[in-house]
């Protein structure tokens, strides 16, 4: 996270699955991380997660949580 949030760029693109999708939106709210074990996003494979630093009060919003509009319409080959 520390890397992520000292970078120059303005986009990061992070695909994770969900334990460790859930401790770095615990460390982006500045959860304690000890109580990330005791919380759940329902997070879906192929969802979409935006994170942003609001630049005035420097402030990190989770705008959009597990987005998986991209995916309608989409079926499972088995």
């Amino acid at each position: 996270m520390e890397r992520l949030l000292a970078s120059p760029a303005d986009t990061h693109v992070v695909v994770t699955h969900g334990g460790t999708a859930t401790l770095l939106l615990a460390a982006w709210i500045e959860m304690p991380l000890a109580a990330a074990g005791r919380v759940q996003f329902g997070l879906s494979s192929g969802g979409i997660t935006t994170l942003r630093k609001n630049p005035r009060n420097h402030s990190h919003m989770i705008e959009q949580l597990n987005d998986t509009t991209h995916l309608e319409g989409v079926t499972a080959h088995g």
